[in-house]
């Protein structure tokens, strides 16, 4: 199913990578000893949001990636460390190169 964001369609995560990405949310925001709400202001977001996000009840968008990473201060290869290389090329990076791993 795609989604359709503007003139933008949009693919949902698989589920493997939505659970990557909601528990490296939940562990970078405890790493910067942010609140939830501290988070979420950074964001834009409410605190309920963010709560979901880092449960899983509600899915991030690859458009969100570059404003959760801003808001952690850490790279996009950190975010979704241990993402398999399937759903890392399906973002177009590539999990064979150093580069992509500054984080």
């Amino acid at each position: 199913m795609q989604f359709t964001r503007g003139h933008v369609d949009i693919a949902p995560m698989s589920d493997a990578l939505a659970n990557v990405v909601a528990r490296s949310v939940r562990a970078e925001r405890a790493r910067r000893g942010l609140s939830q709400t501290e988070l979420g202001a950074r964001l834009g977001w409410s605190q309920t949001k963010v709560s979901q996000v880092e449960s899983g009840a509600r899915r991030i968008y690859a458009h969100e990636l570059p404003d959760i990473c801003s808001a952690l201060e850490i790279s996009l290869m950190r975010l979704l460390e241990g993402a398999s290389a399937e759903d890392l090329e399906a973002l177009g990076l590539d999990p064979r190169d150093p580069r992509a791993r500054r984080g």
